[in-house]
């Protein structure tokens, strides 16, 4: 029968995790930039680019709205939107009681741990698309849970586009499926 791929045995790491939030508080972003060492240029962005030394960044607008970017897990989303409650209050006046939280963005790599041929897979499977003259790597579209997968020959791959934590198990899953059912596994990568 040929090698399989398992839902089990299918490396994962988040790479990237963006949230929009609400902080429920009006912000002036000339002072937010002043005090806190924000970039802010209305003429070329409305909001304040706070960047972090750990890696993410805030997005700041003046109603109290955010994107944050660059954090890795749940974690360290919700750390860094402690550190910014606590700076608010103590560098700005401004103590922040309620945030909204809003995934808009889980960015993963995955490896398949086995060798994929794309021709095979572009030919056999709707909604793909390979162009190995333009990218080395295949784009895939999942449409429940909705999201896209770039996938490498080596079996490596990004997952973009998820919203909930809980899909990214049921969005595996069908790439499985799907890699499993094309005949595109070539067998395992020898690493």
């Amino acid at each position: 029968m040929g090698v399989k791929v398992e839902l089990a045995d299918v490396g994962r790491e988040v790479q990237n995790l963006v949230a929009s939030l609400n902080f429920y508080v009006s912000l002036k972003l000339p002072e937010v930039a002043r005090i806190l060492g924000a970039d802010y240029d209305p003429s070329n962005f409305p909001g304040a680019i706070y960047r972090k030394r750990e890696g993410y960044t805030f997005l700041l607008f003046r109603n109290g709205k955010s994107v944050l970017a660059g954090v890795k897990s749940f974690d360290q989303m919700h750390v860094a939107i402690d550190k910014f409650k606590k700076e608010a209050k103590e560098k700005l006046g401004i103590k922040i009681t309620k945030v909204d939280i809003e995934i808009q963005n889980l960015v993963l790599s995955l490896d398949l741990h086995v060798e994929i041929n794309l021709e095979h897979f572009v030919h056999k499977v709707y909604d793909s698309y390979y162009s190995p003259e333009l990218f080395p790597g295949l784009t895939f579209k999942i449409y429940d849970p909705p999201a896209t997968f770039l996938i490498f020959s080596s079996g490596k791959c990004v997952l973009v586009g998820l919203k909930r934590v809980e899909d990214v198990d049921r969005a595996i899953s069908k790439l499985c499926e799907t890699l499993n059912e094309s005949g595109a596994i070539r067998g395992v990568r020898k690493d």
